[in-house]
Order: structure tokens, then C-alpha cells, then sequence
């Protein structure tokens, strides 16, 4: 019997909830497969939670990122009126908070008690500084993310390394062996 796939038409709602699960989670690779699936970026869990709400709270850039290419609100609002970006903010996640940022997140959004996200990120921290410029039209730069890490130089197998070679081989003084298999030394004569 054939494993059942996903068909791009019918989504079912568990696996829409799904998404949510796994952006929260940080699982790049779920959600991008779920959006290749087509999945609504904008679906909300049983509780009310967006996926980019949860993305941006866990400080997942990347999944930040597929969920706003994908057409994902970044206005949302959740609870007592917070958006994402208070989330990215609160928890000072830079990346987080320059996607949404570029995505043209509300900067002075309000919660219910008059908090705007700046008012969450910590005074002086990197994601306050991003806030505070994006308000004065001084849009941040984001550095892409890598899918693959950087491994560095002494994790290189030795013929990877940019070591130069002396010139001077392992032989001994005598260089190779030659002749007989086996390792046998020539020159002995059999007893007879």
C-alpha cells in the first residue's frame, strides 16, 4: 500500500494547526514544506496563535522569513492587540524583528495598555536600536541566513586545509620497498 501524501488542494485543518506547531518548534524544514503544500500562512491554532506570532516569539528568523514570502500577515493581532513584532521585540530577537521590519510591520502598534513594541525590546539592545532607526526611515540590512553552517578550518579533514607541504615525503631513509610481496627480505638463502 502507497503512503498517503498531502494533496495541494485539500489541506486538512490538523495539518494547518501543524504549522503553527512548527514554527513554534523552529522546524524549518516542516514549514517550508508546508509551503510548498500551498498551507494558508495566516492560519491560527486552537488558542489563537498565528504562526509568525509564534515564530517571531521563539526568535525563528528563518521561519520569520518563509512565512512572510509566503504572504503571511506581519499585522496580526493576538490576545490584548500584540503583534508580532512586540513578540520579536520582548524577546530580542534582532533577525526576527529586522524581517518583519522589511515586511513593513506597524512600528507603533498599540497593545490594549498602549504598548508599542519599542516599548518591549530593551532599552539600548540591538532590536531596539532596529525599531527606533526603522522609525526615523533608516530601514535595517539582513544578513542571509545560511541553510547549510559555516564549518570551520580545524574541523577540515587535512587534504582540505590550506597547509603548505614541505616537500619532504614520509619514506624512510631507504625510501620504498621494492621487489618480493609479502614483505620478505631478499638476499636470504633457503636451508637445505
Amino acid at each position: 500500500m502507497a503512503a498517503p501524501s498531502l494533496s495541494r488542494v485539500f489541506v486538512d485543518r490538523d495539518v494547518e494547526t501543524h504549522l503553527v506547531t512548527a514554527s513554534e518548534r523552529g522546524e524549518v524544514g516542516t514549514v517550508q514544506k508546508m509551503m510548498r503544500l500551498k498551507v494558508n500562512p495566516n492560519v491560527k491554532d486552537s488558542t489563537g496563535m498565528y504562526a509568525i506570532t509564534k515564530a517571531a516569539a521563539g526568535g525563528h528568523a528563518e521561519i520569520v522569513k518563509l512565512l512572510i514570502e509566503a504572504g503571511a500577515d506581519v499585522n496580526v493581532l493576538v490576545g490584548s492587540l500584540v503583534t508580532p513584532l512586540h513578540l520579536a521585540a520582548k524577546g530580542n530577537h534582532v533577525d526576527a524583528v529586522k524581517y518583519l521590519v522589511l515586511a513593513k510591520a506597524n512600528l507603533d502598534a498599540q497593545t490594549v495598555a498602549g504598548v508599542r513594541p519599542i516599548d518591549l525590546a530593551r532599552y539600548s539592545s540591538e532590536a531596539w536600536d532596529v525599531i527606533r532607526d526603522a522609525r526615523k526611515g533608516e530601514m535595517p540590512e539582513v544578513e542571509e541566513i545560511s541553510e547549510v553552517p559555516e564549518v570551520p578550518e580545524w574541523a577540515l579533514p587535512d587534504g582540505a586545509s590550506k597547509k603548505k607541504k614541505s616537500g619532504k615525503g614520509k619514506k624512510g631513509k631507504k625510501g620504498k620497498k621494492g621487489g618480493k610481496k609479502g614483505g620478505k627480505k631478499g638476499g636470504k638463502k633457503k636451508k637445505k
